[in-house]
């Protein structure tokens, strides 16, 4: 947006926008109908599903296609308390978004955030796997019934992960505009695969270094959020610390994170900035000092505009943003003229952004056991474990 002469700008955060949203219906009305006039069609469009409808179809299946939001926005506020809880607590606080056996309603698509994908394992339910912005669900639901007499159901539960919005296309429509452009080799295939997935042995799965249980730890601690986390595999790993001094000597002998977590199968989740998909600490930040890089998209913090508030470290889920003392050019701490008590501010993991060659630590790993992981690329990290 250029300005072509004085002009008075009233600047609304987008966090005040979703606020209006839930306060004022006609204001969400109206956004909603902007959002189906200006960019739904070209998100329909860039959907892989969807590429080879016409642009009439395409207009049909976004003139009926609904905007659903399930969760609660802040929910990074309520799971340091939930996640105290028991698996059973924790999945009963989020919102079901399809039942596995209920009657597919329609397609849907995750336009942001992130869902549990689910089944039914003797009393409770076991995770299979997560879905994210651009994943569908529902598909072989609506395509894979043996015959035209049988009632499609779903084969899996859908659930927020915090918060997620989806559009749904109705099953009317889907069958109408979509279905007649998938060939009987394609619904075999899907066909195939549903098969497969239907005889997954849990028990047996288990016990390998990527199944369930990695899975089931991966979403329920939500570090499914992460672009790039820092996992250390502890059978390689030899405690020599040669990442946290590679990190020091990066930031002015300064370490942006510490070589502890949670740990599953012999893999640590170290608390280290992920850079998150959904980055909950940069809510409430008053000065924006806390802000994603222009070039490469990482979270990062502006020294000069942190006032050391530590609204974005009481925010983080994960405990990956630490309050620290700040020195002058001297070494010496910087104190409040007032109260005389040390400065604060906060820092975390940049991943390096200022270095051509990329994070530090897992350059100085000498024993390749560290690594900074995309949570949604599953089949990268999959390997990465299975080495």
């Amino acid at each position: 947006v250029i300005a072509e002469g004085p002009v008075e700008l009233l600047e609304l955060r987008w966090q005040g926008l979703r606020e209006i949203r839930k306060y004022a219906p006609a204001w969400k009305e109206h956004i909603d109908r902007l959002y189906r006039e200006r960019s739904l069609g070209r998100h329909l469009r860039e959907t892989p599903l969807l590429r080879n409808l016409s642009d009439e179809a395409l207009q049909n299946v976004a003139a009926q296609t609904v905007f659903e939001s399930y969760g609660d926005f802040e929910w990074n506020a309520a799971y340091r308390t939930l996640r105290q809880g028991s698996a059973q607590e924790r999945l009963g606080k989020e919102p079901l978004i399809a039942r596995e056996g209920d009657y597919p309603n329609g397609l849907i698509l995750i336009r942001s955030g992130f869902a549990r994908l689910s089944r039914r394992y003797n009393h409770g339910e076991r995770t299979i796997s997560y879905l994210g912005k651009g994943d569908v669900f529902g598909l072989s639901s609506l395509l894979c019934q043996k015959d035209d007499n049988e009632r499609p159901a779903l084969a899996f539960s859908l659930r927020a992960i915090g918060y997620v919005d989806i559009l749904v296309i109705p099953t009317p429509t889907f069958n109408e505009f979509i279905a007649p452009h998938f060939t009987a080799e394609e619904i075999a295939a899907l066909q195939e695969r549903t098969r497969r997935e239907s005889a997954i042995d849990v028990s047996r799965d288990a016990e390998a270094t990527f199944g369930p249980e990695m899975i089931e730890f991966l979403v329920e601690e939500r570090f499914v959020n992460g672009t790039a986390a820092m996992l250390i595999d502890l059978d390689r790993c030899t405690r020599c610390d040669d990442c946290v001094r590679a990190c020091a000597a990066s930031h002015d002998n300064n370490p942006k994170f510490i070589r502890h977590g949670q740990v599953q199968n012999g893999i640590m989740v170290a608390n280290a900035c992920m850079h998150c998909v959904d980055p909950v600490c940069m809510i409430g930040c008053p000065t924006g000092a806390i802000h994603r890089d222009a070039l490469g998209g990482e979270v990062v913090i502006n020294d000069l505009t942190c006032i050391g508030c530590a609204t974005c470290a009481n925010s983080c889920p994960y405990d990956n943003i630490q309050m620290v003392q700040i020195r002058d050019e001297a070494g010496l701490f910087i104190v409040d003229e007032a109260s005389h008590t040390p400065i604060l501010k906060a820092t975390k993991c940049d991943l390096c952004v200022d270095q051509l060659g990329g994070p530090a630590c897992v350059r100085a790993c000498p024993h390749d056991a560290l690594i900074r992981a995309d949570m949604q690329k599953v089949d990268q990290l999959a390997g990465w474990l299975n080495r």
